[in-house]
């Protein structure tokens, strides 16, 4: 009876003992301080640095609910934003890299990595650099800093998202432009005092779009101030409706200097100019633009220009890059503003 007993208490030891060394081992030797990449509470999240082995280096702030800024500058864009703080709090490690690989993995994050530096309340609070991905693209290589001393671990770690199948480097990204946030038009459509579409090459086809009171409009020809007597209330509301959120699709990268300056010295194909009921104005001014490949129109001509793009300047003089897709709606014929559409009475 005593070794039956013995001989139970010797294997729920054992049991015990063997559950310790597989949960232990479940994520390896190495110390949980050492892999530990997530943040929980990515809302406390006030600032995120980013720097690249090139020099290229961005702070982003936390500066109201759901805004953040790029280098203190210019407005961040949220989209990318929420991807990255997602990111943040949900990656986790999927293996240590093996030892034959170590080496080659840490010279490489040495010599190509993006470091990551997160702040609460102004607080370093997490760093680590993001490598590039493993050869089935799945995971991404990283390896934490121990923010008291601001070394490197020397173990790195292929890392993941859970159900995301894919790597993670290009959510880090270093360029402010890409950060930026792309909005040209954003107003509450009974905030707008005006709309005004000139066209350089046909002037006399320029009108102006004017909220005088609440569902009372005017649009009027640019050229002999005439105003449209069957207006079409509808069709204006729609159209100021279309200002609530009108972004571009990137700044002009592609361009030499040379080429902008030749651009901008150009006759714009239209020029629109919003005010608000401030008075304060917002110009863009779109040119046509050159096509990445040849493109032909209905009769196989080919197009000298872009028939999807246009290229656009900002108040602030930069370039950007627009979609006619988007754009187009912004600057019907006068006639769109009219009951009849253009249709002649008899």
């Amino acid at each position: 009876m005593k070794k039956n007993r013995k001989a139970i208490i010797a294997v729920i030891l054992l049991g015990a003992l063997s559950l310790w060394f597989i949960l232990h081992n479940k994520k390896g030797t190495i110390k949980q301080t050492l892999r530990d990449f997530a943040v929980a509470d990515t809302a406390s999240i006030d600032k995120i640095f980013l720097a690249d082995k090139s020099g290229r280096a961005i702070t982003l702030e936390r500066k109201d609910v759901g805004k953040w800024t790029v280098n203190g500058i210019h407005l961040a864009r949220r989209d990318a934003i929420e991807m990255l703080l997602y990111t943040i709090k949900k990656i986790d490690v999927k293996e240590p890299v093996g030892k034959k690989a170590t080496e080659f993995v840490v010279k490489k994050i040495a010599s190509e990595a993006v470091k990551c530096e997160i702040y609460q309340k102004g607080e370093l609070i997490k760093a680590y650099y993001v490598g590039g991905e493993t050869q089935d693209q799945t995971g991404t290589y990283m390896i934490l800093i121990d923010i008291e001393t601001m070394e490197s671990s020397a173990k790195p770690f292929v890392t993941y998202i859970p159900g995301f199948e894919g790597f993670l480097t290009t959510r880090y990204f270093t360029d402010a432009k890409d950060w930026r946030d792309r909005t040209v038009f954003s107003y509450v459509p009974n905030k707008i005092k005006s709309v005004k579409l000139e066209i350089p090459d046909k002037p006399e086809l320029g009108y102006e779009v004017l909220q005088i009171a609440e569902n009372k409009f005017q649009v009027k020809s640019l050229a002999d101030g005439k105003a449209i007597q069957d207006l079409d209330t509808l069709a204006v509301k729609q159209y100021l409706s279309y200002y609530q959120q009108i972004n571009y699709e990137t700044m002009q990268l592609g361009m030499k200097q040379q080429e902008i300056d030749s651009t901008l010295k150009t006759k714009p194909i239209n020029i629109l100019t919003v005010a608000n009921e401030k008075g304060e104005t917002n110009t863009v001014k779109f040119y046509p633009r050159k096509p990445k490949k040849e493109a032909h129109d209905v009769d196989g001509k080919l197009l000298p220009f872009d028939p999807e793009r246009m290229n656009a300047t900002l108040n602030t003089g930069e370039m950007i890059v627009v979609q006619y897709y988007i754009f187009g709606k912004l600057m019907p014929p006068m006639e769109y503003f009219k009951i009849n559409k253009g249709n002649t009475k008899q």
